[in-house]
């Protein structure tokens, strides 16, 4: 049997994955970057990425880049794919295309070291980060595009909280998404209407009366990896 193979051009262009990855720290939406330890953009922060191995989901690959590059263990609460990325000149090194990922980790996520081909790695303000290495300036720009489109019809603010919360938590998460504040009435008023909540029956004590917590109800659904 003759034995197929790909045609010449096809091994000219690479298949890179890149990950922008958030989490909420101290009211702030933050993303995740480490510093390149080589060529090219040596010492510049990037977004978490790499190139897929030969028999390995893109999923795959993202997780595993994230892991190497930044020592994190937890699972993401949620990932996705949202853009793929394929100007010819991106990558100096060639024709790479990248498979971008949008990934929410754990509440709480805080440390982070630097991995694999990484000189560090660090939570930066997801709307005001340092300047990037490649196109992951446009990369991070669509992922906080998709993240806020995200916001209306999958319900995502809640992976960003841990299972019981405030309201004042909720709205923080979406102001913080969306980069502007929001009206608190009308918020908790849309918000309780769609029914995504139920009170958890406890309360959390702080300065003045204690706060009735919520969850998500069964009705909301939670996205998965």
């Amino acid at each position: 049997m003759k034995t197929l193979t790909l045609p010449p051009q096809a091994a000219q262009v690479g298949l890179a994955v890149d990950v922008a990855a958030f989490a909420m720290h101290e009211s702030e939406l933050q993303v995740l970057l480490v510093q390149r330890g080589t060529l090219p953009h040596a010492q510049v922060w990037a977004l978490p990425g790499g190139f897929v191995q030969l028999h390995e989901e893109l999923h795959e690959a993202a997780l595993r880049e994230l892991r190497e590059e930044t020592s994190i263990s937890l699972e993401p609460r949620h990932l996705e794919q949202f853009y793929t990325f394929g100007a010819p000149e991106r990558d100096p090194r060639g024709r790479i295309v990248s498979v971008a990922h949008l990934a929410v980790l754990p509440h709480g996520t805080v440390q982070v070291t630097g991995g694999s081909g990484t000189l560090a790695a660090g939570w930066f303000p997801a709307h005001t980060p340092p300047p990037l290495a490649f196109d992951h300036a446009q990369i991070l720009e669509r992922a906080l595009r998709r993240l806020q489109t995200r916001l209306e019809y999958a319900q995502l603010a809640l992976e960003f909280l841990p299972e019981t919360f405030t309201l004042p938590e909720l709205q923080e998460v979406h102001e913080a998404i969306l980069a502007k504040k929001l009206d608190k009435r009308n918020f908790r008023k849309r918000l309780l209407a769609q029914g995504l909540l139920i009170l958890s029956g406890e309360r959390r004590n702080g300065v003045g009366r204690p706060a009735q917590l919520y969850r998500r109800s069964k009705t909301a659904r939670r996205t998965t990896v």
